[in-house]
């Protein structure tokens, strides 16, 4: 699988994958070229992935079985939620089994392109954790804007140090924290595990290990798109945060997957981040799942039969 992986993203950066893609116009032609054969308005339509998603009807229902799911979750195992800042979003959600000593935790931030979403949709993603004798913690932050990139890695490295901090008050075991999350919140995740964090006060290695859902992990060609009217990154955030330009820092395994229909884009940053780290020896399984576009990669959390959840639950020593 991983070998497939990366054959993949050899293929996506080629101009194959670029003549494959459906036609987006005459002026999308006509313009510059300004990452790997996009154009700003080809980049724009890979990120939206907009040729890559099911007709609006169908979309939205996937977006309602995503609330309705996770408000059934939340009824049926209510969390604690504790505040990591103070900000009025600065604030985690706890599911964590009955009587719960010495658990590992699985840390997940959701999604959203940055800017939209919240924690409370992403509780449905609890249930195989809870299942297996883990707890599970969904974060929530302040979305850009108006927040910065900046401030919003910041909560998150706050986020993950109250954990560390809290684990046993929570019935977790500081030694044993993972992070995860889809999308942008796979960006946020990935850039936890390459946080220098003796530099944060904390052990080096607190985290163990991560499994990143459809992440971003370059924000250069997020710089290029669209998304950067509102995300405004400076040139020190494109550099300082982007995971992909500091495999060197990751401490712990890390699984990587995308949906096998997810646009060209989003499995080349996949696979880009894959190849980083397996050049550091830091990657414990690449997953390209046929049949799952971009807003249903999160799903994989919720089915305990496929190999994606099983990698991840294997990697916390769960099963």
């Amino acid at each position: 699988m991983i070998k497939d992986f990366i054959t993949r993203r050899k293929f996506l950066l080629t101009g194959s994958a670029l003549a494959a893609m459906p036609t987006l116009g005459l002026m999308a032609q006509e313009e510059k070229a300004v990452f790997r054969g996009w154009t700003v308005s080809q980049l724009n339509d890979q990120l939206n992935q907009g040729p890559y998603l099911p007709p609006p009807t169908e979309l939205d229902k996937i977006r309602e079985q995503y609330t309705q799911n996770s408000a059934n979750v939340r009824a049926k195992y209510p969390p604690k939620t504790f505040s990591y800042g103070p900000s009025d979003a600065a604030k985690l959600d706890v599911f964590a089994p009955s009587l719960a000593t010495d658990l590992p935790i699985m840390v997940f931030f959701h999604g959203g392109s940055w800017s939209i979403d919240n924690k409370d949709n992403y509780s449905t993603q609890a249930v195989p954790f809870l299942m297996n004798n883990a707890i599970y913690i969904s974060v929530g932050f302040d979305n850009i804007p108006p927040n910065t990139m900046t401030g919003l890695v910041a909560q998150c490295r706050s986020a993950v140090s109250w954990v560390y901090k809290n684990a046993k008050k929570i019935g977790g075991d500081p030694n044993r924290i993972y992070v995860s999350g889809h999308s942008s919140g796979g960006h946020l995740a990935s850039m936890m595990l390459v946080t220098e964090w003796e530099k944060q006060g904390l052990p080096a290695n607190v985290l163990k290990g991560g499994s990143i859902l459809s992440g971003w992990t370059d924000l250069y060609p997020v710089s290029l798109s669209m998304r950067q009217g509102f995300l405004k990154l400076t040139p020190q955030e494109i550099k300082d945060y982007s995971p992909v330009n500091y495999p060197q820092n990751v401490k712990c395994p890390v699984i990587v997957t995308c949906g096998g229909d997810e646009s060209p884009y989003m499995q080349m940053q996949s696979g880009d981040w894959a190849t980083k780290l397996q050049a550091y020896s830091r990657l414990a399984g690449a997953y390209r799942m046929p049949g799952y576009i971009h807003y249903t990669t999160p799903l994989l959390f919720n089915d305990s039969n496929n190999q994606v959840i099983k990698a991840t639950l294997a990697l916390m020593n769960l099963i």
